[in-house]
């Protein structure tokens, strides 16, 4: 809901409308999905994932 605010959000289930600013709380999406872990993760994908095999809509994504 816009403007609650959320400690994080599930991911089996990638909400896009979490992306959008108009319909979240002003926090990110990668930060309501991944916490303080989202650097570290995007480092892991470019690593082990660079051509983007796996991913969906709110999937990390390699830096």
């Amino acid at each position: 809901m816009p403007r609650r605010p959320a400690d994080g959000a599930f991911i089996n289930y990638p909400d896009t409308d979490l992306a959008d600013p108009a319909r979240n709380t002003g926090a990110p999406w990668q930060t309501l999905y991944f916490g303080d872990n989202y650097r570290r993760l995007q480092r892991i994908k470019a690593k082990w994932d660079p051509r983007n095999v796996f991913h969906h809509a709110l999937s990390v994504r390699a830096t």
